[in-house]
């Protein structure tokens, strides 16, 4: 991802640049994570699905190919990278937390604005 992948998926270009920023330097992170989180469950029979699917989802995201429904076109979506980011972040270590954390307020922002412009629209 990035900021010109943004911008073409309906993010401000005042937006898109502090966000691809941020994502390029925590995903790659969290990717590791989840990685590791779904081995060592693998190696001790545990069961690894909600950290396989969490990675599936934010590697979709960050290849801009998610799909909010079966019916939405392929793109990045702030608010199921946000809801990812949320679903992930209890698992992190330390080190991660802090700007993941940064990553979701941006996107929060932007999911606040989103719905501002929705309700603006609609009356």
């Amino acid at each position: 991802m990035n900021t010109e992948d943004l911008i073409v998926n309906g993010i401000p270009a005042n937006e898109a640049g502090p966000i691809a920023a941020l994502w390029f330097w925590v995903y790659p992170g969290i990717r590791v994570y989840l990685t590791h989180q779904v081995k060592t469950a693998d190696a001790r029979g545990g069961d690894a699905t909600r950290f396989r699917r969490l990675r599936l989802e934010l590697g979709q995201l960050d290849r801009c190919t998610h799909r909010a429904c079966t019916q939405s076109p392929p793109g990045f979506s702030p608010y199921a990278a946000l809801r990812l980011l949320e679903e992930a972040l209890p698992h992190l270590p330390l080190e991660l937390r802090g700007d993941t954390h940064r990553l979701a307020a941006l996107l929060a922002d932007r999911v606040q604005a989103n719905q501002a412009e929705r309700a603006a629209l609609n009356g």
